[in-house]
């Protein structure tokens, strides 16, 4: 008849098995969180559609479409929904954090997404993905388009502060 200290040491491995698989799994949870990083393919991928004041126009109404709410008017991640959610958005006027990802990354994350953006592989078509790149790229280079450029919004009964 097995003794009580045997019984014990048989479940040991049990639980230094199970004590591995959760410690894999929080690593897991903790890179997939924090690790946004795009297949070096994509980085690799040319832009397409050229910067013109058409291409940034047609970026500008699909970022007011589909992302102003959470990265804000000027780009700083600081939209509407921003607070809500469990992942600050990303700040697209820190131009050295812009300068060091590639129009490709930035394609691939707007087609991707990462909870809690969703993907827009399905929503925009791929000309439309890359002129919200083109749009995306004017916070860090000189900021949104001028007003001068963008199509006039019908005046609201609210006062400019």
């Amino acid at each position: 008849m097995p003794t009580r200290g045997h019984r014990n040491n048989s479940r040991t491995p049990y639980f230094v098995a199970l004590f591995f698989i959760v410690a894999l799994g929080c690593v897991a949870l903790v890179y997939g969180i924090t690790n946004w990083v795009a297949e070096q393919r994509a980085k690799k991928m040319p832009n397409p559609v050229p910067v013109t004041e058409e291409s940034l126009k047609a970026g500008l109404k699909i970022y007011n479409e589909h992302c102003v709410q959470c990265h804000g008017d000027k780009g700083d991640g600081k939209g509407q929904k921003s607070a809500q959610l469990s992942v600050e958005p990303g700040n697209f006027t820190d131009a050295k954090k812009m300068s060091g990802v590639t129009d490709g990354e930035l394609y691939w994350q707007i087609t991707k997404g990462r909870n809690p953006m969703p993907g827009y592989e399905d929503k925009l078509s791929s000309i439309q993905r890359w002129q919200a790149v083109d749009y995306i790229r004017q916070f860090a280079q000189s900021g949104p388009l001028p007003a001068a450029s963008v199509p006039q919004q019908p005046a609201q009964n609210t006062p400019r502060q």
